[in-house]
C-alpha cells in the first residue's frame, strides 16, 4: 500500500512551493529596486528546484508501489517508467525531462539558464505544473 502520509506531504510541500513561486514572480513585476529583485530571482530559482525536488519524491514513491523502484536508476529512466505505466501522459512525460534538464543545469551549476529563461518555462507550462498535482491528488484519494 502506497505511503499515503509521505504523498500527503508532498502534495502539502509542492502546493507551499508553487504559492512561493507564484508570489516571486508577482513581486517581481511590480519591486523597482533592483536588491530585492535579485533576492525573488534567487527565491524564484530555489522554487524551481524544490518542485522538481518534490517530484523526485513523487516518482520514487510511485515506483515503489508499482515494484519497479530501483535505485541506480536515474530520474530519466524513472520518469519513462511513470510513463510506461500510465501513471502520466506522454506530454507530462516529454514536460518533466525538458523540467529535469532544466534542474541539473542549475544543480550542477553549468549553463546555467537565466531567471528569465526559467519564468518562461514555467508560465508555458503552467497547465503541465497543476496537472501534475492533479495526478497526486487523485492518487492520494484512491
Amino acid at each position: 500500500m502506497m505511503n499515503r502520509e509521505r504523498l500527503y506531504d508532498i502534495i502539502k510541500n509542492i502546493k507551499e512551493t508553487l504559492s512561493l513561486l507564484d508570489k516571486a514572480l508577482i513581486k517581481l513585476e511590480v519591486i523597482d529596486d533592483e536588491d530585492i529583485k535579485e533576492l525573488i530571482k534567487s527565491s524564484v530559482k530555489q522554487s524551481f528546484l524544490e518542485y522538481f525536488i518534490l517530484i523526485e519524491s513523487f516518482t520514487s514513491l510511485c515506483l515503489k508501489e508499482l515494484k519497479l523502484y530501483r535505485i541506480s536508476d536515474d530520474m530519466e529512466k524513472s520518469l519513462k517508467k511513470l510513463y510506461e505505466n500510465n501513471i502520466i501522459s506522454e506530454r507530462l512525460y516529454l514536460f518533466l525531462n525538458q523540467y529535469r534538464r532544466y534542474r541539473n543545469r542549475i544543480a550542477h551549476v553549468y549553463k546555467q539558464p537565466s531567471v528569465e529563461e526559467i519564468i518562461e518555462f514555467v508560465k508555458d507550462n503552467k497547465t503541465n505544473i497543476n496537472e501534475v498535482i492533479n495526478i497526486m491528488t487523485e492518487i492520494y484519494k484512491k
